[in-house]
């Protein structure tokens, strides 16, 4: 089972780290938020990886990117600003991919702010629920799983795991935070259009990432009115059918294509890599050329 917490970037002896096939990825997680690899490691990684265009996208913070900013400059990587921003739509979760995001942008950080807040206290209802039904974990237990990230309910479901409430990550979910969950609390809720417009106030590029995994193509062409530049076509889960899918619409549309891992560097537990996803050099090229003047 993978420990929020480890700060490895070694996998199990058994696991082989899943080889890079692309120099690109536009899709990374640090321990900011819920990955396993702290800043600075991740850049390693992409040096390690031969990578030379990636950007970090941490849920709904921006502080790694500062800590790796001058690492992958001093490596000659290419590090592009951004964020991952959760949003509802219809009663599914939507996430907005900011890239070259102004960092220094107070509505930005306000909003993120608020979100990271309805997090928090979204977290101890649901503990508080737990304990109803005789679940008892600690906040302080929690966060220490989470380390340096922001607690979400992956930290809360190895919690129940290690209290012995489930018998894994998965079972934590089905039985208690999933939706249908006996501790189940709804998040703050903001609408992709919201975010959208975040992402815009602050310089950015607003992208829908990967959706594939929504089945809505419709929300594509929705979301072009409030100003939608781009889709992630290339992801871990999409199908190389779906990529060449959403490669076609993008270009149909005129939208920005990207692509990556989503990686949150838990190779250990079968995540992906760091460039382990066959994303073009002309994507990374495109991101590169769409930076705001």
């Amino acid at each position: 089972m993978w420990n929020p917490n480890t700060r490895s970037c070694c996998p199990d002896s058994h696991m082989a780290r899943p080889r890079a096939v692309s120099t690109v990825d536009l899709h990374i997680h640090t321990t900011c938020s819920d990955g396993s690899l702290a800043p600075a490691e991740v850049v390693q990684e992409c040096v390690t990886s031969g990578m030379q265009v990636v950007a970090l996208a941490d849920h709904d913070i921006t502080d790694g990117i500062p800590m790796a900013a001058p690492l992958a400059e001093a490596a000659g990587i290419h590090l592009v600003p951004a964020v991952e921003i959760n949003t509802e739509f219809e009663g599914s979760e939507v996430h907005v991919l900011g890239y070259w995001i102004a960092l220094d942008s107070p509505a930005l950080q306000e909003h993120l702010r608020r979100i990271r807040e309805a997090r928090l206290e979204r977290n101890r209802r649901i503990i508080a629920r737990l304990a109803e039904v005789g679940c008892h974990i600690s906040e302080e237990r929690v966060r220490e799983i989470a380390g340096e990230g922001s607690v979400g309910r992956p930290h809360l479901a190895a919690a129940l795991v290690e209290a012995g409430c489930a018998e894994s990550v998965p079972d934590a979910f089905d039985r208690y935070l999933g939706r249908r969950g006996v501790a189940y609390v709804a998040r703050y809720r903001i609408t992709p259009e919201e975010a959208i417009a975040q992402v815009r106030q602050a310089g950015g590029l607003p992208v829908l990432a990967h959706p594939g995994n929504l089945g809505r193509d419709h929300l594509i062409t929705d979301l072009l009115a409030a100003g939608l530049r781009g889709v992630e076509a290339y992801h871990s889960d999409h199908t190389s059918d779906q990529a060449a899918h959403y490669v076609a619409m993008a270009k149909r549309l005129g939208l920005l294509v990207t692509g990556g891992t989503d990686t949150h560097g838990n190779y250990a537990a079968g995540g992906s890599a760091i460039g382990s996803v066959p994303v073009p050099e002309w994507v990374g090229e495109g991101i590169l050329a769409a930076r705001p003047r």
